[in-house]
């Protein structure tokens, strides 16, 4: 029972200490009175159950353990309450690192809210910065794909122009050529008539010859018998002769039938070729279409490349700002002087004549303020430089309309520059006025000396003063002089800039002029290929009626022959006839043989002609094919050259192509033998094209990186000088107030030291000894006041521009 209510006490105690979550040192037990209880146990206790144990098992136990002494049960619940303390304390120590812990996750959380908003802005910034990049860097390259274009186009057309001019002299050859191969034919044909009258002439003398023989055949009958077997012999080879030349008549037809499959084959041939000339025709518009679809994956690859960088800047300025949460206000003034810079560099290009007026006007003013006054100069000034960055702002909103008017930019920016020179030259004209305006203070200085002559120490003071605050003014024109350097060097860029886009427009216009000029000698080349067509139709017609002169005379020797072969058939018979009369027709057989040997002769006189005359039908056919073919050859290109002008009148994108389609239509007619090679020469071209414009994308990516350094560079340098002109300023400011408290206390001095000599002239009865002293003591205890007034207001004032530095940068 005693243990059940150690038990239930330790319940309670572990309830009120749950409930007051505190610790009281007046109510609590404290564990060393049990540490006291516990040394005065007599025996050691087997270690208690760290859990507490239920009713149920209590009563049992403590059953059995009644017997027990009572030490050891009085150490058993010291035990339980000891443990039950215990464990009222670690709640209470898990309770007040609970409550830390919250308070440190509401710090953190708040922390990392101020990162977040940190982060976002540094995002915003870094994602206009992007943009504005990738505007740029967009900008410039379709800057370079025009003037590629325009160049490749100038290039082609050159191209075109020369080969159009090749084909036009290979063309004036060739017909050169035809014309002297027409005159030589027409002279061979003149040369063969003057032989055929003299074959005629012979042919009669041959008659004449004969019929003399028949009178002398009579005479030579006996000779004719001897000479018989001869004559058989002879006949023999003349028959055999006649065989010969009848298989030679034979082949010749075969190789007539040889050459009309030829022909037949060869137009076969040039359909094949117009086809495989539409079928390349398709290939290269099809490369083309790939070609394009190349480009702008390379394009939009790049744009990739370009934003993946530009994410992975921002991701790594992300992570520097999460390492560094203490420099996360520096870094936000940074991004916003990039900005800033972005915002300056794209004032700079697309500034117009409005804003320039309006910054004349602002410079005039703040000229004008700066003469009256020099602190009024600087304000206006710094409301001025205010004025332009919101104007920077409302320009860099309207950069995307101000795109179209590129070139008015270049002029804008050129008088942009000139009024940034002037503007230079208005704020070296102020710091002189201000100059002056300090020479005039240093008069004045010296005359308030000249008139306290007493005080000697006091004004060689007042000069150090004044040398230490010169020493500050050079040291502000030299800063300044710095700054107009900088600005000339500026103005030089800009200037340069100038001359590049005055060189690019020449360069532009140089091209219009050759496009014209190109123009005007494809259409007198058109007009010369019309009249050459012309001059080839009067030619071809000129030639088909020869050709059928030709054909006339072929079939007027065809003839001939077919007459002298039916005469040698005769002659045959003939010579049959005398063979089977024998020796009773001798006489006739021998005017027979006689006019056989004639008839053989003129055979074989007529065969050689027939032949001859058979090569120049076939040098008529071979001629009058190829005059068929170049006059195919000259009407298809006459075809091309019609295309070509529809293709030319429609665009000049249609120009090119048509003119790169004509051009290869002539070179494969030229080399339709080496059409695969050619293929393959356009295909290793196209990929030496890939090669240079990635090469080109890598160089202009490196352009831009390196424009970005540069940038980056002039901001730093822009930062460094902003951080000069405002030390200079509020140095500026801090002397003009020293110089201004150092007159009034001057004056205030001088004012004193009268009204003390007024005072002590009016004591001229005094020794002079007393005079004498007191007014050394006077200006003794003059020169310690002024000096370390002096020194006060000299440190305040140099203590003053950090806090008036602070307070800008805050603004």
């Amino acid at each position: 029972m005693q243990a059940q209510q150690n038990q239930r006490q330790a319940a309670s105690l572990t309830v009120a200490y749950c409930a007051d979550d505190e610790f009281d040192q007046d109510s609590m037990v404290s564990l060393h009175d049990f540490k006291d209880l516990e040394r005065k146990a007599d025996a050691p206790v087997p270690a208690a159950p760290s859990t507490p144990m239920s009713e149920s098992q209590a009563e049992p136990a403590a059953e059995t353990d009644g017997k027990a002494p009572a030490a050891e049960r009085q150490k058993m619940e010291l035990k339980a309450i000891h443990e039950a303390i215990a464990r009222v304390e670690a709640e209470a120590k898990a309770t007040c690192a609970a409550e830390s812990r919250a308070l440190a996750e509401a710090r953190v959380r708040s922390l990392a809210e101020d990162r977040a908003a940190i982060d976002a802005a540094a995002a915003a910034a870094a994602q206009q910065n992007a943009q504005a990049a990738e505007e740029a860097i967009a900008a410039n390259r379709e800057r370079l794909d025009t003037m590629r274009a325009a160049a490749q186009a100038s290039v082609a057309r050159l191209e075109a122009v020369k080969q159009e001019t090749a084909e036009l002299r290979a063309r004036v050859e060739s017909d050169n050529a035809i014309r002297l191969a027409a005159e030589q034919r027409s002279r061979a044909e003149q040369e063969s008539r003057l032989r055929a009258c003299e074959q005629v002439a012979v042919q009669s003398e041959l008659a004449e010859q004969a019929a003399r023989a028949a009178e002398e055949l009579q005479v030579q009958t006996e000779q004719a018998r001897l000479q018989a077997v001869e004559r058989v012999a002879a006949v023999q080879a003349a028959k055999e002769e006649m065989v010969g030349i009848a298989s030679a008549d034979a082949r010749v037809a075969v190789l007539a039938r040889e050459r009309e499959r030829h022909a037949h084959g060869a137009r076969q041939t040039a359909q094949m070729l117009a086809e495989a000339e539409s079928e390349a025709l398709d290939l290269t518009v099809q490369r083309e279409r790939a070609d394009q679809i190349a480009l702008e994956s390379a394009f939009n690859r790049a744009a990739a490349e370009v934003r993946a960088l530009e994410e992975a800047r921002a991701l790594a300025h992300l992570e520097q700002e999460r390492e560094a949460i203490a420099l996360a206000q520096a870094e936000s003034e940074r991004h916003a002087a990039q900005s800033l810079r972005l915002r300056l560099q794209t004032e700079k290009e697309l500034r117009d004549a409005a804003i320039h007026r309006e910054r004349l006007e602002m410079v005039a003013v703040a000229s004008a303020q700066a003469r009256r006054d020099a602190d009024v100069r600087i304000l206006a000034a710094t409301e001025a430089r205010i004025e332009v960055d919101r104007q920077l702002r409302a320009v860099a909103l309207a950069r995307v309309a101000a795109e179209q008017d590129a070139e008015i930019a270049g002029h804008a920016k050129l008088e942009a520059e000139t009024a940034a020179l002037e503007q230079t030259k208005a704020r070296e004209a102020a710091e002189q006025a201000a100059a002056v305006a300090a020479a005039r203070e240093l008069e004045e200085q010296q005359h308030a000396a000249s008139l306290a002559q007493e005080r000697a120490e006091l004004a060689r003071q007042a000069s150090e003063l004044a040398a230490s605050q010169n020493d500050a003014e050079q040291a502000a024109v030299d800063a300044g002089k710095a700054t107009l350097a900088a600005q000339a060097q500026v103005s030089q860029l800009a200037q340069e800039k100038a001359r590049q886009a005055e060189r690019l427009l020449q360069a532009e216009q140089e091209r219009l002029a050759a496009e014209q000029a190109a123009l005007a000698a494809l259409k007198e080349k058109l007009e010369a290929e019309a009249l050459a067509c012309n001059a080839a139709q009067e030619r071809i017609a000129a030639e088909d009626a020869q050709a059928e002169l030709l054909r006339g005379q072929h079939a007027a020797e065809q003839a001939l022959r077919e007459a002298a072969q039916k005469e040698a058939d005769a002659i045959r018979i003939l010579m049959d006839q005398a063979l089977v009369e024998g020796e009773q027709k001798a006489a006739a057989a021998q005017a027979v043989q006689a006019q056989a040997r004639l008839a053989v002769e003129l055979g074989q006189v007529h065969s050689e002609r027939a032949r001859v005359e058979e090569d120049k039908a076939q040098a008529a056919d071979a001629l009058l094919a190829s005059e068929r073919d170049f006059v195919a050859a000259e009407r298809e290109s006459l075809a091309l050259i019609a295309q070509k002008l529809v293709q030319q009148r429609q665009t000049s994108s249609a120009e090119e192509r048509a003119s790169q389609a004509i051009a290869g239509r002539l070179e494969a007619e030229k080399q339709a033998t080496a059409a695969a090679e050619t293929r393959a020469a356009m295909e290793q071209q196209a990929l030496d094209a890939m090669r240079q414009r990635e090469q080109l994308e890598r160089v202009a990516q490196q352009a831009a990186s390196e424009k970005l350094a540069a940038q980056q560079a002039l901001l730093a340098s822009a930062q460094a000088h902003a951080a000069l002109q405002r030390k200079a300023a509020e140095t500026t400011r801090a002397m003009a107030a020293a110089r201004q408290q150092l007159l009034e206390q001057d004056t205030a001095r001088a004012q004193q030291q009268e009204r003390e000599l007024a005072a002590l002239r009016a004591s001229l009865e005094q020794p002079q000894t007393v005079f004498s002293s007191s007014l050394t003591a006077a200006r003794a205890k003059a020169e310690q006041v002024s000096s370390a007034s002096l020194t006060r207001e000299v440190i305040e004032r140099l203590t003053q521009p950090n806090e008036a530095g602070a307070v800008w940068r805050s603004r």
